[in-house]
């Protein structure tokens, strides 16, 4: 007797399940032993840009991720290239002490141009509105600065400055960026060659070992970074020379051997006069600076070794009458000539002169320290209508450090 209809039909729709059951718990157990035998890696993709606002900072002996150098790191062109933005700082109670610890300084000694040290609060209410602004690149991003890698990295490739007050301006700077990390050498560290007449600062990583540098960092005034009255670089014990105003004029080539990087700068000193020529034209004086600027970069050529690096900074100008801003500017105002504004209209030209040896020479050893964003910050001076030249600290100088920083970090990433 067979079944009914509906019945037969059932059962074999109960078969047909069955079958598709098996075969997708044999699907089932196929894969899993798969995802056993070779488990999938949860991948965490590398940054491809990095946010000017939220940066990498440096990390180990080579400073940096080499991951975090890319395309969209500034180079010292297109980080000139922005604006100071306006964040200021929450300060609850400003004092000395607040403001240093703000700005991340920790200063070991006195400098004429710590402005908020002058016991004014009238000063210190500057200082503060000075450090209210910081500089935004506006399609680059600039690696975030960090104190302690940059000291240690220094401890086994020391930093020389060397030329006038504007470039000690830059070793103060730095050295309260990153004097938290930093203390006086031993007595042996000197980069004076011997010469106790040739004054110069130093300082060494206060965690160096006895194979790192006994110097980390140091500074010698060369208003002119040579003698301008025979063209000759000074060795120690030699007469500084003639020179054109007050300052000092000390010998610094001896000391390179001992620095991997080098930072100098020379401008704010040369004036014409008939030392030049006999109309005291402004056309003699770049034909002297080019002549002594070249006995300088020959010099260099032939002794700079391939691991060390020559930044020649520019310099950025005063602005008479400074005391008339209030805040930075959003189109720099830049000196003619005028009394009152010495040779600054002649800070450019001399720039370009070693910047076009530079891009000409095509040489890896010597680069060029743009720091024109300080042009936009006429507010800064030192001494309002007094001195409109040099600039307080905390201040601008200290955005020159940190692209310093950067600079120096990018090249480690490529060591």
């Amino acid at each position: 007797m067979g079944f009914p209809a509906f019945l037969q039909l059932h059962n074999r729709l109960v078969f047909v399940l069955a079958v598709v059951s098996v075969g997708l718990f044999w699907i089932f157990l196929w894969s899993w032993q798969e995802d056993i035998s070779e488990p999938q890696l949860t991948t965490i993709p590398v940054p491809v840009s990095v946010s000017a606002t939220d940066p990498p900072t440096i990390v180990s002996e080579s400073m940096v991720d080499p991951s975090f150098v890319n395309g969209t790191l500034c180079d010292v062109d297109s980080y000139n290239n922005g604006e100071w933005k306006y964040r200021p700082l929450d300060i609850e109670h400003l004092t000395q002490k607040t403001l240093e610890k703000a700005v991340g300084y920790t200063c070991p000694a006195h400098f004429p141009h710590k402005c908020y040290m002058r016991n004014s609060a009238k000063e210190l209410l500057r200082a503060k509105s000075l450090v209210d602004y910081s500089w935004q690149p506006s399609s680059c991003s600039i690696l975030s600065f960090d104190s302690e890698a940059f000291s240690k990295h220094l401890s086994k490739h020391p930093l020389l400055f060397v030329g006038d007050s504007i470039t000690q301006l830059q070793y103060e700077s730095l050295n309260c960026l990153i004097g938290a990390h930093l203390t006086s050498p031993s007595n042996r560290a000197t980069v004076n060659g011997g010469d106790k007449s040739a004054k110069t600062y130093q300082r060494r990583y206060n965690k160096a070992t006895p194979e790192d540098s006994p110097i980390s960092m140091a500074y010698i005034r060369a208003d002119y970074l040579i003698r301008l009255d025979d063209f000759k670089l000074i060795a120690p014990f030699e007469d500084e020379g003639d020179q054109m105003g007050i300052g000092n004029n000390f010998p610094w080539v001896h000391a390179l051997p001992d620095f991997d990087y080098i930072v100098i700068n020379t401008a704010a000193h040369w004036h014409p006069g008939l030392k030049w020529g006999p109309h005291r034209s402004e056309a003699e004086l770049l034909v002297a600076f080019k002549e002594a600027m070249s006995v300088i970069f020959n010099h260099l050529k032939e002794t700079i070794k391939p691991h060390q690096t020559v930044w020649f900074r520019s310099t950025p100008y005063g602005h008479a009458k400074c005391s008339q801003y209030t805040k930075p500017q959003t189109v720099p105002v830049a000196p003619t000539g005028q009394p009152g504004e010495y040779e600054w209209h002649m800070f450019e030209i001399f720039d370009t002169v070693w910047r076009d040896w530079i891009i000409e020479q095509d040489d890896s050893r010597f680069q060029f320290l743009n720091a024109y964003a300080a042009n936009k910050r006429g507010e800064t001076h030192a001494h309002p209508d007094k001195d409109c030249l040099h600039t307080c600290i905390p201040g601008p100088v200290d955005d020159w450090n940190r692209l310093l920083f950067h600079e120096i970090a990018k090249k480690t990433s490529r060591s």
